[in-house]
């Protein structure tokens, strides 16, 4: 994967002096995975604000069918997952670093997208867009009832125990249905992921769709 950038012209010599390098077809600047060694030589140029995950540019959307807990309408709910993934956060030093993570996970509360993500949100899964958490003024992106348009809260979805993103056995995992899409550059997140052995039952066992080609 390849991680684009936000280089002013006045850094250009600057940014190619810490790896980065010029995508002419999409005229833009970007840092190649193999040199993901050297993010926080870039870390100045990630264009989003404060992100804490960079997700390959094969994405894993999660599908699930739950009824809405305001309507009852049977609705597509979605988690974006992750095979693995790189994540910001602070060394025994105290200095800000780039850590490689190396499992099946998926991402909830999350706060901010990166543009491609959220193009390609909007064009494939419209339902899953930004919404008010219960009693805050934080926005996350959750999946919306396609009928009465009601906020399907990850709590329900992901958090409790036999939920449909939070399985208990190999049946509720089978289905599932977990699809691919190749993005240009790799997406940014911010948001939490957890550890556990749903998360097994759901990389081993749920239906897997082939891979979708690729989105800018």
């Amino acid at each position: 994967m390849s991680l684009q950038l936000n280089v002013p012209l006045a850094e250009k010599e600057h940014a190619i002096s810490r790896g980065a390098q010029w995508d002419h077809i999409a005229q833009t600047w970007f840092l190649p995975e193999e040199q993901y060694d050297r993010l926080m030589d870039v870390d100045q140029w990630i264009p989003e604000r404060n992100p804490a995950i960079i997700l390959p540019n094969e994405i894993t959307i999660v599908h699930a069918n739950r009824p809405c807990w305001k309507c009852q309408h049977d609705n597509r709910v979605i988690a974006i997952a992750g095979n693995y993934f790189y994540e910001k956060d602070i060394n025994e030093r105290d200095e800000s670093v780039w850590m490689e993570q190396d499992f099946f996970t998926l991402f909830q509360q999350i706060s901010v997208i990166s543009g491609n993500l959220a193009s390609f949100l909007k064009d494939h899964y419209p339902h899953f867009r930004l919404g008010l958490a219960p009693n805050t003024t934080q926005q996350y992106w959750f999946n919306h009832c396609a009928v009465c348009n009601a906020t399907q809260g990850d709590w329900f979805l992901f958090d409790e125990a036999g939920s449909v993103f939070n399985p208990i056995e190999k049946e509720a995992a089978t289905k599932l249905l977990l699809r691919n899409f190749n993005l240009k550059y790799a997406p940014l997140i911010d948001a939490v992921y957890c550890l556990g052995d749903h998360l097994r039952l759901i990389n081993e066992f749920a239906e897997r769709a082939e891979t979708s080609g690729e989105n800018t």
